[in-house]
């Protein structure tokens, strides 16, 4: 039986089928010519589906743009209001203990502190508070006005402070004590970049809670004197000195540093003295890691920043003078 063979499909059919399919390629083309490029905006109506991503998408994308690469030093320079802060509040918990031990006179550290507070006015008159940009001129008869004030308020309050916390155990005032302290270096102002002409609220909750601690010691000592002498120099310590502090930061760094190391041994030898050489050795081991190993960890850690900006990201409106 001869082989039935398929015929061939006409020329006028194969021609139709090739120009209907080219038409329709030529119109999906003309389709997708249509659309108007995608743009990153949420406002406009595209023709686009809401989950298309174009290749575009992240061309705007810029990483640790804000990153300042800082260096092991600039770092330590920064550490050295801790390391002060730090010192001071220790050096004042071992003039209490001393005091309370009857190991150092009141008297004693009141003179001092006055004739230090003196001294310290003086250098800021004329030395520190010109490289500051500080040119307004002092009111020395306000000035003395506040410290006459201050000194008859104390004066008058001294006996009652002292009976503040006769019917408090001890335990209980040296768990206050320490409490506010923490608080105080929790809450203190470490940042000197600037001297500030206003107040901080952290940094005036830093100063009430030093000054309540000092008020709570100083209600265990036996005599009002005592009590005036001791207060007076905890509103020097910890009102003025701070200020001082700041103003010594501003004005050179061998001067921050020199204060910075008279302040770690003088706390590390009363440490010494009130309690015992373990202790004196912890602090310096404190210090030592704030200082010296925090930078390094921190520097270790800036790897790990990963900060993303972009056309996306918030307007940050430009502040100016009005034009017209």
């Amino acid at each position: 039986m001869d082989e039935v063979c398929a015929a061939p499909a006409p020329k006028k059919m194969v021609a139709k089928s090739l120009v209907l399919n080219t038409f329709r390629k030529a119109s999906v083309k003309e389709v997708v010519e249509l659309k108007k490029p995608w743009k990153k905006v949420l406002w406009r109506k595209q023709d686009y589906p809401d989950n298309f991503i174009d290749e575009s998408f992240l061309n705007g994308l810029q990483r640790n743009v804000n990153i300042q690469v800082t260096d092991f030093w600039s770092l330590v320079a920064d550490s050295l209001p801790v390391s002060q802060h730090l010192s001071s509040v220790v050096i004042f918990a071992s003039v209490f203990v001393s005091i309370y031990r009857n190991q150092l006179s009141c008297a004693l550290v009141g003179f001092v502190s006055n004739v230090s507070a003196v001294a310290a006015f003086i250098l800021w008159d004329f030395v520190l508070r010109k490289p500051c940009n500080n040119r307004t001129f002092p009111n020395y008869m306000g000035i003395v006005k506040s410290c006459i004030l201050i000194v008859l308020t104390l004066a008058g309050l001294s006996p009652i402070l002292m009976s503040l916390t006769k019917s408090t155990s001890p335990d209980s005032v040296w768990a206050i004590a320490v409490w506010l302290f923490l608080a105080n270096v929790f809450f203190h102002e470490y940042t000197t970049e600037t001297i500030r002409p206003h107040v901080r609220l952290h940094n005036s909750l830093s100063t009430n809670a030093a000054l309540s601690a000092s008020v709570v010691l100083a209600s265990r000592l036996e005599k009002s004197i005592n009590v005036f002498f001791f207060i007076l120099f905890a509103v020097h310590w910890f009102a003025l000195f701070p200020i001082f502090r700041k103003y010594i930061h501003v004005f050179s760094f061998y001067a921050d540093m020199l204060m910075t190391l008279v302040l770690i041994i003088s706390a590390y030898i009363a440490l010494n003295a009130v309690a015992s050489v373990v202790i004196a050795f912890v602090f310096l081991s404190l210090i030592f890691f704030i200082s010296f190993i925090c930078p390094i960890w921190f520097i270790k850690l800036q790897r790990f920043k990963n900060e993303i900006h972009g056309p996306w990201d918030i307007a940050l409106p430009k502040l100016g003078p009005s034009k017209g």
